[in-house]
């Protein structure tokens, strides 16, 4: 066959096999343009979103950093106000710690169930606006001319700063779970242990500059010529009272950086769901030898430990020392300042595998420590005494909050820290109660072998009829 000749002006066959391909690449550069539009897209989310995870944990330690500046501040001016201000003794102090922590006892459980079921954000910017109402209110008494400060305005501000704090505390502490998570997520190898200890750190350092700051209350302080040789102080009581109420407010501010959290659904509503939310609480720690055994020791803590803490001490400092305000200002600062020596030193592992006999041997060496203060010592005994206390409390808090985050199931965890912290709190009040009456009867001395036996003969137990001394970390066994 012969081929017919092209006529002038006709396109020829490639030019119209490249015509109908046109339509097809254009769309494939289209595509192409959008999937690398898209691909851009996803990348500055994820990068955005990384930075978003990345600033969590330090906002986390901020805000819990805000709290405790302002609970450090309370240590100091809460008993300086009753035992120097007021002039009360033993009972009255024991009674005012009482109204401090009892709130725990009655409120701490349903705390757990509000911190589960609502978002962990918008419930840590309200709680830290109202902790600040009760300071600024008893530092409105203190300035009024008008108004004489009495013991019951004491024992209404304990009331409702330890309500506060009973939805505080499983709150904040079960949203770091959920922040080291999500760090994990992005590629971090903070582990859970190295967050708690974190945790700590700020903790202990925030108490530490709180605690400083208390005890320059109504006071001055001359420095050692070493360091210039300057006054510092004093500040009015009602002025401190004040930068606690402003600091623990500032913390609303920063946990707006936290992402919103999760809720846990349940599946139990109305009146009674609560209830059955603590109930359910309840069986699974008594299921787990471990959690009910912490739970326990938990309990000695705040009964032998925590009643000498807040009771005696601040009796030994009035009348065996004869200090004010600074003195509880340095015992306090001494403590949490071993506490923070021994946390730099967990901080430095990512998991400790014998975390039980660790914990435990901390809590024996801190139990007998107190047992020179049977004898009138120095000063300078007496707080090194405090300070080794300090030293083995920062490892028994730091281990048994890993202890139990670690064995806590994750959709609970609120319920069970509650239930843990309840232990720990319901202690407390019971126990600075009774020290108190035991230190006005017996004096300062003699009061040493209380928490000193009780606390060993727990420790022992503990050790031979649960399973925590031979407790093994598994993420230090990988």
């Amino acid at each position: 066959m012969t081929e017919e000749p092209q006529q002038a002006g006709e396109p020829d066959e490639s030019e119209i096999l490249e015509d109908a391909r046109l339509p097809v690449s254009g769309m494939g550069a289209a595509l192409n343009a959008g999937a690398n539009l898209l691909q851009t897209a996803q990348s500055l989310l994820a990068r955005k979103t990384r930075r978003g995870v990345k600033v969590e944990l330090p906002a986390y330690l901020s805000v819990q950093s805000t709290w405790f500046i302002a609970f450090g501040l309370q240590m100091v001016l809460f008993p300086y106000l009753i035992t120097n201000k007021l002039g009360l003794g033993g009972t009255e102090l024991g009674l005012a710690n009482l109204a401090l922590s009892g709130p725990s006892v009655v409120f701490l459980l349903l705390g757990g169930v509000v911190a589960e079921r609502a978002a962990g954000k918008p419930l840590l910017m309200i709680l830290h606006l109202v902790a600040a109402l009760p300071a600024f209110t008893l530092a409105f008494i203190i300035a009024h001319d008008g108004i004489q400060l009495q013991f019951w305005h004491m024992i209404v501000y304990g009331i409702a700063l330890g309500t506060v704090g009973a939805f505080m505390m499983p709150a904040r502490d079960s949203i770091l779970n959920e922040v080291v998570e999500r760090r994990g997520r992005v590629g971090s190898r903070v582990t859970l242990q190295q967050g708690v200890a974190f945790a700590t750190l700020a903790q202990f350092a925030a108490q530490i500059t709180g605690l400083i700051l208390g005890g320059y209350a109504d006071k001055a302080t001359t420095m050692p010529n070493w360091l210039g040789g300057f006054g510092i102080g004093p500040i009015a009581s009602w002025q401190l009272l004040t930068l606690q109420g402003a600091i623990v407010a500032i913390g609303a501010v920063l946990a707006f950086f936290l992402a919103k959290g999760g809720k846990v659904q349940t599946g139990r509503s109305g009146v009674g769901a609560a209830f059955g939310d603590i109930a359910e609480g309840f069986r699974v720690v008594a299921a787990d030898p471990k959690l009910w055994a912490m739970t326990i020791l938990m309990f000695a803590v705040g009964i032998f430990i925590i009643g000498a803490f807040l009771v005696v001490l601040p009796i030994i400092n009035r009348d065996v020392y004869g200090l004010s305000g600074d003195g509880i200002r340095d015992m306090f600062v001494t403590f949490w300042l071993g506490a923070f020596v021994s946390s730099v030193a967990l901080s430095m592992f990512k998991a400790i595998k014998r975390q039980g006999r660790l914990l435990l041997t901390a809590q024996l060496i801190g139990s007998l420590a107190i047992l020179p203060m049977m004898v009138h010592i120095p000063h300078w005994g007496f707080l090194t005494i405090v300070f080794v206390w300090g030293l083995s409390a920062g490892v028994s808090i730091a281990m048994s909050r890993s202890i139990v985050q670690d064995a806590a199931p994750k959709d609970q965890l609120a319920r069970v820290l509650s239930i843990y912290q309840l232990g720990f709190m319901a202690g407390a009040p019971l126990g600075a109660a009774m020290m108190g009456g035991l230190v006005d009867a017996f004096g300062p001395y003699k009061i040493a072998l209380v928490p000193a036996i009780g606390m060993t003969a727990m420790i022992l137990w503990i050790a031979l009829g649960t399973p925590i001394w031979n407790l093994k970390n598994a993420a230090a066994a990988k």
